[in-house]
């Protein structure tokens, strides 16, 4: 029964998530009209919401201007005016979008926009222009989950699903599993303050010091422990990927299929403490992950130590990982955004005023606001 079982998530779970992704196709809105605002209080606690009508799955500020990955494609948001914002698709930048999806957005010292996106490549903005990158150039994979600046070579390192490439201004270097990568499906990198990449896979952690390679899995304190069967599908609010879309003749393996489909039938969908699905460093050189439905993990160089919901954390999938200027920790979680003072943990849901509890990227303004990329929209949180 639990092989009929397996096999029947399996197959239903690429139509689950191809549904899912018409549902959130049918509510983008691709106008320019002003956005919606709405401010809710729950006692000492405000917060501005935002409808984008789908999910917020990245964000990044250049200046006062935030930048948002959506299934829609890209979104440039005026937070100084609050009233104006620009809308890019495939179809606005004259294919210089190829897919929709977004994954990835950072900028650089330049204030160049590097999007990673879902099947189209990576994609470079500087404002009036669009340049995109695909295997042709040397990219390892159409499929770009993260991306970090090296500050000190000015590198640019890609999280894709076929390794890790890197972009030194003319051309890529690619690392894959024979070199000495853990896994080749990269969603998630880190830099420490040492040099040291990190690497979050669906098979487990990855460092690369320049020379050597090393992998940590559960076995060595990722993550932690879960019941067999424990969610063995994930809802639609737990699934970040569902956040992109295939687009023709972006979207197969060799056989045709769609890598989403590809993956479903090669991977366990269910919570994972191998599989790592955000990363970051924090101002004491800590390594943090965040796994798959196995909670968020931290590790010093010596000892590994992982939170849940057992301990406060608002939900055991962590998509986002992020640091406020003065250190503080924010998790963004299927169950809320939660923040971490050293001490204990404390969650904010929609019962408190955010927009949606699933929680996918998370960014902080200069002067100190803080923003939530949810399922349904945008969140601010004013005051606390």
């Amino acid at each position: 029964m639990g092989i009929n079982l397996l096999t029947f998530c399996r197959a239903f779970f690429p139509l689950l998530l191809f549904l899912l992704s018409l549902i959130h196709f049918s509510c983008i809105r691709t106008d320019t009209k002003e956005k919606e605002q709405k401010t809710e209080k729950a006692g000492s606690i405000e917060w501005v919401n935002f409808d984008t009508g789908t999910n917020v799955k990245t964000m990044a500020f250049d200046g006062d201007l935030l930048w948002m990955g959506l299934p829609s494609g890209v979104i440039n948001y005026d937070t100084r005016t609050k009233d104006k914002h620009v809308i890019y698709t495939p179809e606005s930048t004259g294919g210089g979008l190829v897919s929709k999806g977004i994954y990835a957005i950072r900028v650089d010292e330049k204030g160049d926009k590097w999007i990673g996106t879902y099947g189209g490549g990576l994609v470079k903005f500087d404002g009036k222009e669009w340049k995109r990158y695909t295997p042709a150039d040397g990219l390892g994979d159409l499929w770009v989950y993260d991306i970090v600046f090296d500050k000190k070579d000015g590198k640019m390192w890609v999280a894709t699903w076929k390794g890790v490439s890197v972009f030194d201004g003319t051309g890529f270097r690619n690392y894959t599993e024979a070199d000495g990568l853990i896994d080749k499906w990269v969603y998630a990198i880190g830099l420490d303050k040492d040099g040291i990449f990190w690497f979050g896979t669906e098979s487990g952690v990855s460092s690369f010091d320049g020379k050597e390679w090393k992998s940590y899995t559960h076995k060595d304190g990722l993550g932690a422990d879960v019941a067999e069967g424990e969610a063995a599908v994930p809802n639609k609010n737990q699934f970040n990927s569902a956040s992109g879309t295939e687009q023709e003749g972006y979207g197969s393996d060799a056989s045709g299929r769609g890598r989403h489909h590809a993956t479903a039938e090669k991977r366990n969908v269910g919570p994972n403490p191998n599989f790592v699905i955000s990363a970051a460093v924090d101002s004491n050189n800590n390594k943090w992950f965040g796994t798959w439905g196995a909670g968020l993990t931290t590790f010093d160089g010596k000892t590994w130590k992982t939170y849940t919901k057992k301990d406060g954390l608002g939900g055991n999938f962590i998509h986002a990982i992020a640091f406020e200027p003065n250190g503080t920790l924010w998790a963004g979680t299927d169950g809320g955004a939660s923040w971490f003072d050293g001490k204990e943990w404390r969650t904010y849901t929609r019962k408190d005023g955010l927009l949606d509890d699933n929680v996918f990227s998370i960014a902080f303004d200069a002067n100190g606001g803080k923003w939530f990329g949810t399922w349904t929209g945008l969140s601010k949180l004013v005051k606390r």
